[in-house]
């Protein structure tokens, strides 16, 4: 299991994608260089629906964020888990 890091918003994109794709692949056995972006996680990871609490459980974990269910329940790409984690770390933050 990764280590639980406080979230932050001065969290940059590609940190976020690194620990994302760590937890993915440490989820399932992969190595962590396997592991891309544009992986669809039932059809190319081979992810069954407990694979995907899991993951998702991690994810809320690690991050200190909580995902809504049907946030999650419309992940189906390890982007879309990046994505997701993005945009909870920087809710509430002020425009540019």
């Amino acid at each position: 299991m990764t280590t639980s890091r406080s979230s932050t918003s001065n969290t940059s994109r590609e940190q976020v994608c690194r620990e994302v794709r760590q937890i993915v692949a440490e989820q399932i056995g992969m190595d962590v260089n396997s592991v891309r972006e544009d992986h669809l996680l039932v059809e190319d990871l081979g992810f069954d629906s407990l694979d995907k609490v899991e993951s998702t459980m991690e994810v809320e974990d690690h991050f200190d964020i909580s995902i809504p269910d049907e946030l999650a329940d419309r992940v189906r790409r390890v982007a879309d888990i990046i994505e997701g984690v993005w945009q909870r770390l920087h809710e509430g933050d002020p425009a540019p």
